[in-house]
């Protein structure tokens, strides 16, 4: 049996602040820490529950921040920047290449906008203000679900904060089992349990969630696939445009349609690279 799992940071335990999660930053060296133990008491789960192998997708910011080092010996580690000719489907790059039973998302947190929420973006906070699915506000949780879901996975575990574990649970359905790690007090701050409270919480919870995945269906949709991406500005949309692919549907708005949903993302992550492409500082 194999399972797979997506790894954000935001949503890990302990973290609370930007200087967690990027290179150089303040106790960024202690998160990465953090954020292996929350993966490793997942796999452990769902080598309980009988899996043989897990892929373990490390999708936050450059994608290597787990310590392969200290990573479970029952994991094999997707690394690498997001780039689409690289990892076209971005946290969930990986699933397409195996026969997968069951998927987990282990350091998620809630979407762009939302209310008192915790680190919360949508894939690029520098530049995305709203991403919509099939005319639904997606945040990440939605977004990874529905890619594996068409290759028939369900997602049975979802771990965060509160507001994250909610938003999950209302998009996927409220018997998502979701491991709450930490409560969010502000976009920069949490009251978060040790890593040593929070690794049986996760391992059993992984373990109950691969044990009753046939419980779980996929999160699947109908042809053809829309994937709205509202950006924060209109030169941000205006450059996604440049790469012919997608349509204007508003000032600050660009449509992107495909047969499927990993065909779509990958479309709006081509955009999204596009967008990041700025003029030199002597034409600014």
């Amino acid at each position: 049996m194999k399972v797979f799992i997506a790894v954000d940071m935001e949503g890990a335990t302990g973290v609370a602040h930007r200087e967690h999660l990027l290179p150089g930053g303040n106790d960024y060296e202690r998160a990465r820490r953090w954020l292996t133990s929350d993966v490793n008491a997942a796999v452990q789960g769902a080598v309980d529950a009988g899996a043989d192998e897990v892929y373990v997708n490390d999708g936050h910011g450059n994608m290597r921040n787990i310590i392969i080092d200290d990573l479970h010996e029952a994991a094999r580690l997707v690394v690498g920047p997001a780039q689409s000719k690289n990892k076209p489907l971005v946290q969930v790059t990986g699933i397409e290449t195996e026969k997968f039973d069951a998927a987990m998302l282990v350091g998620f947190h809630s979407r762009a906008g939302t209310p008192g929420g915790l680190l919360s973006h949508t894939w690029v906070g520098l530049l995305v203000h709203e991403i919509r699915l099939q005319g639904k506000v997606a945040g990440e949780a939605l977004l990874d679900a529905a890619i594996v879901g068409h290759y028939g996975v369900p997602v049975v575990l979802v771990t965060g904060a509160d507001d994250a574990c909610r938003e999950a649970k209302a998009d996927l359905g409220d018997d998502l089992i979701a491991v709450e790690v930490k409560k969010a007090l502000g976009p920069s701050a949490c009251a978060s349990l040790t890593p040593k409270r929070t690794a049986p919480m996760i391992r059993e919870a992984a373990s109950r969630g691969v044990r009753e995945r046939a419980s779980r269906k996929p999160w699947t949709t109908t042809s053809p696939v829309t994937m709205d991406v509202e950006f924060h500005r209109r030169e941000m949309a205006q450059r996604a445009l440049e790469l012919g692919v997608g349509e204007r549907v508003g000032e600050r708005c660009v449509r992107y349609e495909a047969k499927d949903v990993p065909s779509a993302t990958l479309h709006l992550w081509r955009g999204l690279e596009e967008a990041l492409r700025e003029d030199g500082s002597f034409l600014k």
